[in-house]
């Protein structure tokens, strides 16, 4: 794919619109003649619109390219014209001058767009992301939006953001669903969101790991050249949202919109995961048969997660639960990751020429 510097982005989009001004006069007569009377260019802009955003999917549509965005408009096109219900469009789009003018203006659209029309949606069911015991529950909304008692995600403004979906950044912008006072529970600053996730988040936990883990993330936010892009470590993410008994929740998971990567983690002494109860009243028949049901639970757990979220879940046992700094260090791997930054293709040939 050919990578295109943003600062030509305006340049791009003045030399289209030049174009289409030069076009617009011819354009404009063909359609008026179709359409049978007189018609202005916002007319005409408008067909194109509604058609756009009729074969589009605006909502979860990602697009590398404009030559893929304007592929996927004549695919929805095409369907609609072979399904009887656009008659007029299949109509004008006959008409080689305004077939080129539509093209064009899905093109300038395209880089007019530019950041929404590339930028990787999240799959739906992790617009909402909801965190915490049964006692003190979050919600983390892309688009959060309370109507008729109930939290959800403006679906228009998802692809609009201008955050990195579940960062610290998107907290800051969004802050956290209060789903016990239908509220927003806001941060000024990075100062203040940390200290929330020090003396809240890290104090509603039992497990001396999870707290430990708490104090390494606070410290590596607090160094992190830009700690508004850092994926959020969230603590305790419900499986079944906000459903008052739970099913399962993860110890922490990291979301990396950077690199696509979902990486649960489960702080698992045996102690508490896989602890038989009554042991001395048991036979071995028993303590195996009950030893067997928790391994089948701590599996068919994961398995779901990966299902339903695509979360990977990686297990810290006792052995390595001695040691929490290493621990943290597995972690700030996934949180850490990034993709390698692309080069534009002046910058390849200057590099190639420069080799000796």
């Amino acid at each position: 794919m050919k990578v295109i510097d943003s600062d030509h982005f305006e340049k791009i989009e003045n030399d289209i619109n030049a174009e289409l001004i030069k076009r617009q006069e011819i354009v404009l007569k063909e359609y008026c003649e179709i359409k049978g009377g007189t018609f202005s260019v916002h007319s005409l802009h408008g067909t194109i619109g509604l058609n756009k955003a009729a074969n589009l999917d605006l909502v979860h549509g990602m697009w590398p390219t404009y030559e893929d965005y304007i592929a996927s408009w004549l695919s929805g096109l095409k369907d609609l014209i072979a399904s009887g219900r656009n008659s007029m469009m299949q109509k004008i789009f006959k008409v080689k001058e305004i077939r080129e003018y539509i093209l064009l203006f899905l093109e300038r659209d395209f880089y007019r767009h530019y950041k929404i029309r590339v930028k990787q949606k999240p799959q739906e069911n992790l617009w909402s992301i909801w965190f915490g015991n049964s006692t003190l529950t979050w919600g983390l909304l892309i688009a959060p939006r309370f109507w008729d008692g109930v939290w959800y995600n403006k679906p228009a403004r998802i692809r609009k953001v201008d955050f990195e979906y579940w960062t610290v950044g998107q907290i800051l912008k969004t802050g956290l669903v209060d789903p016990e006072n239908d509220k927003l529970y806001k941060f000024r600053d990075l100062a203040v969101f940390m200290n929330f996730y020090e003396s809240i988040l890290k104090r509603v936990s039992n497990s001396i790991y999870e707290k430990a883990i708490f104090d390494f993330y606070k410290d590596y936010i607090n160094s992190s050249a830009d700690p508004l892009s850092e994926p959020f470590l969230i603590p305790e993410f419900r499986y079944d949202g906000l459903t008052k008994k739970h099913k399962y929740r993860l110890d922490f998971t990291i979301l990396n919109c950077h690199t696509g990567e979902r990486i649960g983690f489960e702080l698992s002494p045996q102690s508490t995961h896989m602890a038989v109860s009554g042991i001395k009243s048991k036979t071995q028949i028993e303590m195996n048969e009950d030893l067997s049901k928790r391994w089948a639970h701590e599996m068919t757990k994961r398995n779901e997660y990966f299902q339903q979220y695509g979360i990977t879940t990686i297990t810290f046992t006792d052995e390595q639960l001695k040691d929490m700094e290493h621990c943290f260090g597995i972690m700030k791997y996934y949180l850490s990751k990034r993709k390698p930054e692309k080069k534009s293709v002046d910058e390849l040939i200057s590099e190639i020429i420069k080799i000796a």
